[in-house]
């Protein structure tokens, strides 16, 4: 540890002495204008919100000495409150009853009192230079992953593995209020409803998928137990338990993660697994087996012998190379992950390299977009590792799909209930209808996007008329118009008998009201009809 100038070790005595007197407070507001000049802004001191910097010494001293409380506002007891969470940029102390500046954690000194950040970051990985600037290096390029362009999935196939990753990186990434966890969250329910819809379809969705999904939504605080009703922990404990003898080991892991019910056999399936693969290249699979059987002795005393563990990390750590890579960089990160457990790495696996090598590759992510290999590294950087996923940091409860929707929607609340609904023909056939919970001020196009969203089997496709769109092809049925048939747009209220009104705008102009239904209509054109003219029409 760095030492202490012989300047501020006479001012901490100063204080220390000061506040064991009475009248303590104010004696040491006297004395500290002789220090305050000095103190230039940096990172190796505390930056307040007003843009004051004063000695790190000072941060949660019980005493607001920035003048706007912001050194004491974290740091629970005194002046502060416990924080439940922490602010962006902002980590918790290991004893979770105050919150630090990101930056400072693994730099060297100590700032979580006796309970200390420091023996967290390994003996030797804070002398590695610049792991808090690859580390944000790193999250920056998750979250530069957002497509702009996309009106639909902005996040991507991967969102699942995004979520968690972010989350591993910055505990705060999901809070309530952060607009980049809400907008994750919301195309994460969207996404699952979408694969869901399909395994209707017969298009099943594997268990590897469905525990990303799981993983995702334990961090993103929705429910994965009650996911629109349906338990999905379950779903995958029944297709473990189907699948015969082998089973990927990160499917345990996640069922162990959600706080499903461990058994011995679970620990056979994994050791299973892995004594079957011996290779170099499957290495990362026993990676995943290492992490399996810890998280199962974690949460269930007598099912795992420790040294079974410890041998096949004792595998793992002989597949280092001088250079501190395991196979590839991929793979590197992984098994770096497995070296936190029982605190391994201090047993002849060479962190420091290990480390090194993943952040001097980082600058050519750009290049290579090896995705896993970014996934599995970001985590350690924040010295976390696949077994750090819970819903431990949410709130309360995990919160409900829908309420995760709305939230995300619009972080004020401000949602309106509609209807939408697809009728085939004059007769009114009716194809399919559903309720949802959109923004309010949205217009008939958002509406139907969102529902296109969820339900991809509505493939909607739009014509361009004077710049605005118009729906020309709805559930791959298209306008016709020798037949004379076309896709319009009605609007009623759904909770009144009144009469679908004609929408005869483009759907980006009209914003809809609250508990109105819109009708997709599949019909014969108006000037077929003896009611050309008329804007309105009965219902049956």
């Amino acid at each position: 540890m760095v030492g202490i100038p012989s300047g501020l070790k006479l001012e901490r005595k100063i204080r220390r002495t000061l506040k064991e007197t009475s009248g303590k407070d104010n004696a040491l507001r006297r004395l500290k204008p002789r220090f305050e000049a000095t103190v230039p802004c940096s990172p190796s001191v505390f930056n307040c919100l007003n843009g004051k910097c004063i000695q790190r010494s000072w941060f949660c001293d019980n005493t607001d000495d920035c003048g706007d409380n912001s050194d004491e506002r974290y740091c629970g007891g005194g002046h502060g409150e416990v924080p439940a969470s922490c602010p962006s940029g902002w980590v918790h102390c290991p004893h979770m009853m105050r919150c630090i500046p990101s930056e400072w954690m693994c730099d060297g000194t100590v700032n979580c009192g006796e309970n200390s950040e420091e023996i967290y970051c390994g003996e030797d990985v804070i002398k590695v230079p610049s792991v808090f600037k690859a580390k944000k290096k790193l999250e920056t390029w998750f979250l530069q992953r957002r497509r702009l362009s996309s009106r639909k999935f902005k996040w991507g196939s991967q969102v699942h593995r995004i979520a968690v990753a972010l989350h591993l990186a910055n505990e705060s990434t999901f809070d309530p209020g952060n607009g980049t966890g809400d907008e994750i969250r919301y195309e994460l329910s969207l996404q699952l409803l979408h694969r869901l819809i399909k395994e209707e379809r017969d298009e099943t969705m594997t268990s590897q998928e469905l525990a990303l999904y799981i993983h995702a939504l334990l961090v993103t605080c929705i429910d994965p137990k009650d996911f629109y009703g349906e338990d999905l922990v379950l779903k995958l404990r029944r297709r473990v338990e189907t699948a015969g003898n082998y089973t990927n080991p990160f499917q345990i892991i996640v069922l162990c993660n959600a706080g499903d019910t461990m058994s011995a056999r679970d620990v056979e399936r994994v050791t299973a697994t892995c004594d079957s693969h011996h290779r170099l290249s499957w290495a990362d699979l026993q990676a995943l087996g290492s992490m399996a059987l810890a998280c199962i002795a974690s949460h269930t005393e007598g099912l795992v012998d420790k040294h079974n563990i410890d041998n096949m990390l004792q595998e793992l750590k002989g597949q280092q190379l001088s250079n501190g890579t395991v196979v590839d960089l991929k793979t590197t990160a992984l098994v770096t992950q497995t070296m936190f457990i029982h605190n391994f790495y201090k047993k002849g696996f060479d962190l420091i390299a290990a480390f090194q090598i993943l952040i001097d590759s980082i600058d050519s992510l750009q290049e290579s977009n090896s995705f896993l290999h970014a996934y599995y590294a970001l985590p350690i950087l924040s010295f976390k590792s696949l077994l750090n996923v819970t819903a431990a940091h949410c709130r309360k409860e995990p919160a409900s799909e829908g309420e995760a929707s709305e939230k995300a929607l619009d972080a004020d609340g401000k949602m309106i209930a509609v209807q939408y609904s697809v009728w085939i023909g004059d007769k009114k056939n009716l194809d399919r209808t559903c309720r949802l919970r959109i923004q309010a001020n949205s217009t008939i196009y958002d509406a139907v996007e969102a529902a296109a969203i969820i339900d991809n089997r509505l493939n909607v496709k739009y014509i361009i008329v004077d710049g605005k769109p118009f729906i020309n092809t709805l559930i791959g049925v298209e306008d016709d118009p020798e037949m004379g048939t076309y896709w319009f747009i009605y609007l009623k209220s759904s909770t009144s008998d009144e009469q679908p009104k004609i929408v005869e705008e483009s759907p980006v102009d009209l914003k809809l009201l609250p508990d109105q239904e819109i009708i997709l209509w599949y019909k014969s054109g108006p000037w077929n009809s003896p009611t050309l003219k008329q804007k309105t029409i009965e219902s049956d």
